[in-house]
């Protein structure tokens, strides 16, 4: 529409075009909080809605704070081997925590616009569309799972393998206080191992039927988390 209300044969002769230099607000004109509106999409995808809540000015400070810290450690931050972090900025704070409200009435007058679907229409296609994005993807857990699997496995070969040097003698004291000798401290090691190699080659084996796009994916994700990829891959099976 708008880019009809630029062509000059819509226009009387000599005028400018109507939507030239112009702004528009394209919307169904419906007030919407941005939490309440994405709640529907996040519950549709499984995940977990925030149980607390902060107040506005609380959270722009807390946002301030995190901006300025993450400005700090930027150039450490940035590798493209380390997650992005979750950063609150004042910006994400506000669209969360006010309701917002965009009038089309300028672009109905002027270029004719009227709303095509409602909000409960987008949104049904939007959940469906991000469900099938979701299955075209490995899910997994938090990256706190992948940080207690990988360190945990990582440590037990350390204490179990390796000669002590630095860290070792701590993390092999550890270990032998918690399994009692290197005997022990080795036999977990390779029992995890195997148990994870036989998870992975299962999730493998059924990657291939429900997800075989990512069956590689599958099958190393759960080489290195076990059960608890192995779950995720077990809910889609019967989904």
């Amino acid at each position: 529409m708008a880019s009809m209300g630029l062509l000059d044969d819509n226009n009387d002769k000599g005028k400018r075009p109507i939507a030239a230099g112009q702004a528009y607000f394209i919307c169904d004109g419906s007030p919407v909080n941005s939490f309440e509106f994405l709640q529907p999409l996040l519950r549709s995808l499984d995940y977990d809605l925030p149980k607390r809540s902060l107040a506005l000015e609380h959270a722009l400070v807390l946002a301030k704070i995190c901006q300025g810290v993450y400005t700090i450690l930027y150039p450490l931050l940035n590798r493209w081997w380390l997650p992005q972090p979750f950063i609150l900025l004042p910006s994400e704070a506000l669209k969360v925590g006010v309701t917002h409200y965009f009038s089309y009435l300028k672009a109905k007058e002027e270029l004719g616009y009227v709303p095509m679907v409602t909000s409960r229409e987008g949104m049904d296609s939007t959940i469906s569309y991000w469900k099938q994005r979701k299955r075209q993807i490995l899910d997994g857990p938090t990256i706190y799972t992948w940080l207690f699997c990988v360190v945990g496995m990582t440590s037990l070969f350390c204490a179990g393998f390796l000669p002590d040097m630095g860290i070792m003698f701590l993390l092999r004291a550890i270990c032998l206080f918690v399994f009692r000798s290197m005997w022990m401290t080795r036999l977990v090691f390779i029992i995890a191992t195997a148990v994870h190699f036989i998870e992975a080659i299962y999730a493998w084996y059924l990657a291939k039927r429900v997800d075989p796009v990512n069956a590689r994916g599958w099958f190393w994700q759960t080489f290195a988390l076990g059960f608890f990829s192995l779950c995720f891959l077990l809910k889609r099976a019967r989904e």
